[in-house]
């Protein structure tokens, strides 16, 4: 099962897309997990532990240090893909096979899939203007919803937008 899910505006979030909030909304759950850094743009990008690189390079940081990067900078991330892999999981970064991206056409289709076989959450930055949410992790589908009442079903809103 899965709960794919998009936020498109809310009070609670000051800008797209603002991981303190989204982190807020999963309750800690975001330290469960490792994380894969694709496709990123964003305002602002602390050395050395998530430094700019011309070339997009991916990204792999744990949980604790993804959360500490995010509780003491002021980023946004305007573009992205954050996949989250279970801890016991390895991911051979000089010979990475699949590097999700923000522009993925198939987040606008039917029931979206998580870019990455081996991920398990997917958060998707869209040009700072939603975040999308897809998820293995009922829990953390069902935190983010219950904490964004304005986020929706992103299977239901492509159903919606692509028959008119």
């Amino acid at each position: 099962m899965h709960l794919n899910t998009i936020l498109k505006s809310s009070d609670k979030m000051p800008y797209h897309t603002d991981l303190r909030t989204v982190f807020e909304a999963f309750g800690g759950r975001q330290l469960n997990y490792n994380w894969l850094l694709t496709d990123l743009e964003c305002n602002h990008y602390p050395e050395p532990v998530l430094p700019y690189d011309d070339e997009g390079r991916p990204l792999w940081l744990t949980g604790e240090q993804l959360s500490k990067v995010v509780s003491e900078n002021d980023i946004q991330f305007i573009w992205g893909v954050l996949s989250g892999f279970d801890k016991t999981v390895e991911v051979d970064m000089p010979g990475l096979q699949v590097e999700p991206s923000a522009g993925n056409p198939e987040h606008w289709n039917g029931a979206p899939a998580i870019q990455h076989p081996k991920a398990k959450v997917e958060i998707v930055c869209w040009d700072s203007s939603c975040t999308l949410l897809l998820s293995q992790d009922d829990e953390l589908s069902r935190r983010f919803r219950s904490f964004f009442k304005e986020a929706v079903d992103l299977d239901e809103y492509n159903a919606s937008r692509n028959n008119g």
